[in-house]
């Protein structure tokens, strides 16, 4: 049984766990898998050349995704407006390289929901570490979105996810992956196997792996 890791800070040296290390502006290399982006805390008066080199390194195949990035209205690093120029950056990026964009959004929903339907993306927009209630879930669901749920969720939005919009993820918490998909398999009912099997087919649809 493989267990898939759409989403880590972590090293990975399991070989029964792929994962895409979550790597931001830094270097990728060491990583079989990764996502490249400037996340909102970390944004300083450098963003400009940080982006470059993130379009650089995103055209790399072990690259299989856009992020994380997105908006934070509680601890992100510049005002809305710059947060949301730096975004843009990203969705183009996530639109021209064919890969999906991992989003961390902290109060910004009304601005995601408006840059979605502003740009009407081709690639799967995956909010990261959900742990908002279910009509929170369905809003985004409705509009289009894939959740991913991590160590901490509400259980109501997890069950009310379909499957298929559904993905797993570590984040930076050092709780064992298995814990995870054995908490989330036991919320929405189904044998760990199954979701194991079901997680890794999201994945490759969503071309997060090959």
């Amino acid at each position: 049984m493989i267990l898939t890791d759409i989403h880590t800070h972590n090293n990975v040296t399991d070989e029964r766990r792929i994962a895409i290390v979550n790597c931001g502006e830094n270097s990728i290399n060491g990583c079989k898998y990764a996502s490249v982006g400037l996340h909102p805390w970390m944004i300083n008066n450098y963003w400009e050349e940080c982006m470059q080199r993130i379009a650089t390194a995103a055209t790399k195949e072990q690259v299989r995704a856009i992020g994380e990035c997105g908006i934070d209205l509680v601890k992100g690093c510049a005002d809305e407006k710059l947060q949301e120029t730096i975004l843009r950056l990203h969705i183009e990026l996530s639109e021209s390289l064919q890969k999906p964009l991992i989003l961390h959004i902290v109060k910004g929903q009304q601005s995601i929901m408006r840059l979605r339907k502003e740009h009407s993306p081709t690639q799967p927009w995956i909010i990261h570490g959900f742990r908002g209630k279910a009509q929170q879930a369905h809003q985004y669901l409705d509009a289009g979105f894939y959740l991913s749920f991590g160590r901490l969720f509400n259980s109501k939005a997890l069950a009310e996810t379909p499957i298929d919009r559904l993905f797993i993820e570590s984040d930076d918490s050092d709780v064992p992956l298995i814990y995870i998909y054995e908490t989330i398999a036991k919320t929405i009912g189904i044998g760990i196997e199954e979701l194991a099997e079901k997680m890794m087919l999201n994945s490759q649809h969503c071309k997060l792996l090959p």
